[in-house]
């Protein structure tokens, strides 16, 4: 058995067997008193009835055939140590018929009848130290009192009938005793059993199972507390698969960052080998001087947007925020993509309202984050395709789209459209693969919620939710 179980069931042995002691000397008093208190009316009855017949005696004149043979049986009669006293103390006599000598104990409790008048009981202890009931009535003539009938017992001539009911008493309470001490043993088992598997399952988180379960079903306080460790093996488990995501994720992060690293330098290493090599000269070396040139463009601008995401995800890197109107930093986006969208021949049109958009907020930014969006769309639209910005005002709220005709991303690719380096169509599209990413770290650090809605071969809206106020309104 173990320690807790041990426990409980000396706690419950301890309180029954309270109980029992308890119940027994309870009943054994209520029982004893009862008895006496029977015996001592009874007594009463016997000692009156002898009284009235003994007075019927001394009514009936001349020699009466059955008086002293009454007085010669009157132990018999009353069951117990009789005794007729007169007024002197002496033993009653009919005629010959004499009754015992009277104990001086009786003797004395015959004088309370003469001197009360009525029937009397006492409860004393004799010179043995023994208690004895006595009880007594008055005998009657013609109005006077002429004696008195006594009647001792000893108070254990009826001990001896309660112990039938004792023994029968106790019995009971020991095999209540032993069956309770069996249900308790069970009782404990049955309460610890969940405690222990708290115990086992705690021991398997510790041990890293965090599929582990409780599997307690119970409505008490110990159904409750396994229900919170299963919802914390639960939120471990959710822990450990995404440390394991994150942990996936920097390693993809650093293979992507190594490859687009790669790239750039690979082909300015080349370029520039050939030409100090004298492979390639004239006109041709400066093709391979230009080609340098671009790949360095390229890998200062992949160095520059690691940077700058690497400073916007940092919570303690300031920002700095101002009251400004967050349609003319949308305008100035437009104003910076216009060239590209030229080039593919792509018409941005912009549907705004007249009015102003107060926001508390970085104006380079934002811009930033509007510029980031503008270029996906014209980039992964097809020539001549339109693009559509719309903004729409609520009384505290706004919604800005950028909505494209373009090839649209998969369902299976949204989840991931902000992850760094992720390309929907790998190979497709010049890039740092981080623009959506510092676009997403932009909107956050703003309070701005992006939404990113597409179809495949329909196109893509990238929808950004404001809430708008001055920092004045704020």
């Amino acid at each position: 058995m173990n320690k807790i179980a041990g426990k409980l069931f000396r706690y419950f042995s301890s309180l029954l067997l309270i109980f029992a002691v308890t119940a027994f000397a309870g009943f054994s008093l209520v029982l004893s008193f009862y008895t006496h208190q029977s015996h001592a009316r009874e007594l009463k009855k016997r000692a009156k009835t002898i009284a009235e017949q003994i007075g019927e005696f001394l009514d009936t004149k001349g020699p009466g055939q059955g008086r002293g043979a009454y007085l010669r049986f009157l132990d018999d009669i009353a069951m117990a140590d009789a005794y007729v006293i007169d007024p002197e103390g002496e033993p009653f006599a009919f005629g010959r018929s004499i009754s015992r000598p009277p104990t001086d104990m009786a003797a004395a409790f015959a004088l309370r009848i003469f001197s009360e008048g009525g029937c009397v009981q006492a409860l004393e202890q004799d010179e043995n130290g023994r208690e004895v009931f006595l009880s007594g009535a008055p005998v009657t003539d013609g109005g006077q009192t002429v004696a008195a009938v006594v009647i001792t017992d000893t108070a254990g001539a009826d001990t001896k009938g309660l112990m039938p009911a004792v023994s029968v008493l106790a019995c009971c309470l020991s095999a209540a005793l032993l069956l309770s001490g069996v249900l308790s043993v069970f009782m404990s088992r049955h309460f610890v059993l969940p405690i222990q598997k708290l115990a086992r399952t705690a021991k398997e988180l510790a041990g890293g199972n965090y599929q582990a379960s409780t599997d307690v079903h119970d409505k008490t306080e110990l159904g409750e507390l396994a229900g919170e460790m299963d919802f914390l093996a639960r939120r471990l488990d959710d822990a450990r698969k995404e440390s394991i995501r994150l942990e996936q994720m920097q390693k993809d992060y650093i293979s992507n960052i190594s490859h687009e690293l790669r790239t750039p330098v690979t082909v300015i290493r080349s370029s520039l080998e050939a030409v100090c090599d004298g492979v390639v000269t004239g006109e041709k070396a400066a093709e391979y001087q230009r080609q340098v040139l671009s790949e360095s463009i390229s890998l200062q601008r992949l160095v520059n947007d690691m940077l700058e995401l690497s400073r916007l995800q940092n919570k303690d890197f300031p920002i700095e925020k101002t009251d400004m109107n967050l349609l003319m930093a949308l305008e100035d986006a437009l104003r910076a993509v216009r060239v590209l969208a030229a080039e593919k021949s792509i018409s941005v049109t912009c549907e705004r309202p007249q009015t102003d958009l107060p926001f508390f907020g970085d104006y380079g930014r934002l811009r930033q984050m509007f510029v980031a969006a503008l270029d996906n769309a014209i980039k992964y639209s097809p020539a001549g395709a339109p693009v559509l910005v719309r903004a729409k005002t609520a009384q505290d709220s706004a919604e800005i789209a950028i909505q494209d005709r373009g090839c649209g991303i998969p369902p299976e690719d949204l989840a991931h459209i902000f992850d760094r380096f992720y390309r929907s169509r790998p190979g497709q599209e010049k890039g740092s693969g981080l623009g959506l990413a510092i676009m997403k770290n932009i909107g956050e650090r703003h309070g701005i919620q992006i939404r990113i809605e597409s179809e495949p071969e329909k196109g893509t809206s990238v929808v950004f939710c404001v809430k708008t106020g001055s920092m004045s309104e704020k």
